[in-house]
């Protein structure tokens, strides 16, 4: 592909984007939605799988029974 013409478009599609925020309204205040269930439900279809699980749990570094321990740009190389 042609490095100058993927620039070209990216730099279009970033003005366009930074165009459609300045006619965005700021809108000052704290807001937050209430729901009645803020985890998912494993093995649904469509959603977190017990296979995905095993998964990620199987590919982090350092893990602790259900939970991946991470540390801000400890994966990086």
């Amino acid at each position: 592909m042609d490095k100058k013409k993927i620039q070209r478009d990216a730099k279009g599609i970033l003005d366009r984007f930074m165009k459609a925020l300045d006619k965005s309204k700021i809108i000052e205040g704290e807001y937050f939605v209430e729901r009645d269930k803020f985890e998912r439900e494993e093995g649904k279809t469509g959603e977190c799988t017990l296979d995905f699980k095993a998964k990620m749990l199987g590919n982090a570094p350092n893990k602790d029974d259900d939970f991946i321990i991470a540390e801000k740009g400890a994966w990086k190389k």
